[in-house]
């Protein structure tokens, strides 16, 4: 039976992040942007994986808008995005991790447990509940009998309840 270990794994990944980054980075958050990229393998569907860039890319421009809107969140729409460039390419993943105004703050995302801010789930939640709205409103006028409204709202629901009361909140 083979066994393999996080610190297997890590050393496995080491030459996943390049010498210039890893002289400009304090050890431990070497030893972190490897453990992470190590813990996420992207899609082998080569559409898939443009999809996923497609919307990661998408995310890192809502989070650029957050850099310069108050009350516009940035952690939020870079968590999304190190998802998609998770599943679509470690090399876009790692530049997000790197990355001299976001790198910190998805860091920091992954040292607290992978928690929101409570600002961010308010605002997750508010967008679920407006886009849910929205979509009830147009089935409605489409003349839609209430199952797609219902299903709407159930999925709402859920989506609200696991950003609520499942995904941890940051201090």
């Amino acid at each position: 039976m083979v066994s393999i270990t996080i610190s297997e794994t890590v050393a496995s990944a080491k030459s996943t992040v390049s010498k210039e980054i890893e002289e400009t980075l304090p050890l431990e958050d070497v030893e972190l942007i490897n453990a992470i990229l190590a813990e996420h393998k992207p899609s082998a569907n080569p559409l898939s994986r443009v999809v996923w860039i497609v919307f990661g890319s998408l995310f890192v421009v809502f989070a650029v808008i957050g850099v310069f809107l108050p009350g516009w969140p940035t952690t939020s729409w870079l968590v999304a995005a190190a998802y998609c460039y998770a599943r679509s390419s470690q090399k876009m993943f790692k530049w997000l991790l790197t990355n001299r105004l976001f790198g910190n703050i998805l860091l920091d995302y992954y040292r607290a447990g992978k928690a929101l801010p409570l600002h961010s789930k308010i605002f997750i939640c508010g967008f679920i509940t407006l886009v849910s709205g929205f979509s009830v409103w147009a089935l409605t006028k489409a003349g839609d009998p209430g199952f797609g409204q219902t299903t709407i709202v159930i999925i709402a629901l859920i989506g609200i309840w696991w950003v609520g009361w499942k995904v941890p909140t940051a201090e």
